[in-house]
Parts: structure tokens; C-alpha cells; sequence
């Protein structure tokens, strides 16, 4: 039961961490590559999914509605273009 999140931004995924290090997300590893550089086998075994992470809304949000950490999901707020 494990999340992966990803962002490429140096200060979102250190608020990921803290955030998951005060139990305000669930538990999982930060990955600060590039979308472009993610692959099939780097999500594997993961329960949830986080794409584009920011600073955890997506996963704050499910946790206030209920989900459960071990229920499967995948999100992604992907960015507006310029």
C-alpha cells in the first residue's frame, strides 16, 4: 500500500514530502523526473498514482472524501500551457 507522486518541481515535491512525513498524505515515495521519463515499470505496485502532484491536493481530497489509502487510484493535473 504504497503511493507514487510525481512533479518536477523541486519545492512541490518537498512539500510532498513533508506533507506525507506529518501523515497529511499517504504514505509513498516522490519522484521529481519528468513525465517524459516515467515508464510502465516505475509504476508498478504502486496503489495510488499521482501525476503532476503539486502539493498533494488530489490525495488530501480523497482522503477527505473517504477513500481508503489501499483503494486504487490514479490522478493527474496535468499543467496549462503557457
Amino acid at each position: 500500500m504504497n503511493a507514487f507522486y510525481n512533479d518536477n518541481d523541486k519545492f512541490c515535491a518537498q512539500w510532498l514530502r513533508n506533507l506525507i512525513a506529518a501523515g497529511h498524505l499517504p504514505p509513498g515515495d516522490v519522484d521529481e523526473r519528468g513525465i517524459e521519463e516515467l515508464t510502465g515499470d516505475d509504476l508498478k505496485g504502486y496503489t495510488q498514482v499521482h501525476l503532476f502532484a503539486g502539493i498533494g491536493g488530489w490525495p488530501y481530497g480523497l482522503r477527505l472524501a473517504g477513500w481508503p489509502d489501499d483503494r486504487p487510484v490514479w490522478t493527474a493535473s496535468c499543467p496549462c500551457p503557457p
